[in-house]
């Protein structure tokens, strides 16, 4: 990485190693595929357990990309970008396959998770509780509920480039995070206090 670089923020430095990558740069490609692959990865996850699969779905990416590249679009949010064409090719490639599995029950997997996300969501949600009790609770919710919840709070994506990964308009993507921010609340508050209430009669 050139020296210059290092005191652009994420979203600037994706930017300017974006155009450089549609310029023909092939160290540009490079750095593009090392900063993003751990996000590309754990996420190609949700949607296949073969873990050579996701790389070799990654690396096709970035070739399809590269060969393409003159023709690709400027673009301020290389991130998504990337999500959304890796998750088209994993779900065409995957079906074709038969390797795709519906994401309900892998999107919080206990290998792919980092615990400290599970926190960040309890503390912008005021709810202070465990962080395996909020996996559980996650896992209840519909396929599209919980890869709205990933791409904004493990992936810390903006509504809009959410939309633009998962096809749906910015204001239905926030319609849809609202209501299943509302849903985890839901569920998580009747079941801690019927817990509270068994603890309460316990201890008198």
């Amino acid at each position: 990485m050139r020296k210059e670089e290092i005191s652009y923020d994420p979203i600037e430095l994706d930017v300017r190693l974006w155009k450089r990558f549609k310029a023909g740069d092939p160290d540009a490609m490079g750095l593009l595929a090392q900063i993003h692959y751990r996000a590309l990865y754990n996420y190609a996850a949700r949607f296949s357990c073969d873990p050579d699969f996701i790389r070799d779905a990654i690396q096709e990416l970035y070739l399809d990309l590269w060969e393409r590249r003159t023709f690709l679009s400027e673009t301020a949010f290389v991130k998504s970008y990337l999500l959304k064409a890796l998750r088209h090719r994993l779900i065409k490639e995957a079906l074709r396959l038969k390797k795709f599995h519906e994401p309900e029950s892998a999107f919080f997997d206990e290998d792919n998770t980092d615990p400290s996300i599970e926190v960040n969501i309890i503390e912008n949600e005021n709810l202070r509780h465990q962080q395996g009790r909020l996996k559980q609770i996650i896992s209840l919710l519909s396929k599209r509920q919980q890869e709205i919840i990933y791409l904004r709070f493990y992936q810390n994506l903006a509504n809009d480039e959410i939309a633009n990964i998962m096809g749906l308009g910015k204001q239905s993507v926030a319609n849809l995070l609202y209501r299943t921010l509302k849903e985890i609340k839901q569920i998580w508050v009747p079941a801690e206090f019927f817990w509270l209430l068994i603890i309460s009669f316990v201890a008198s």
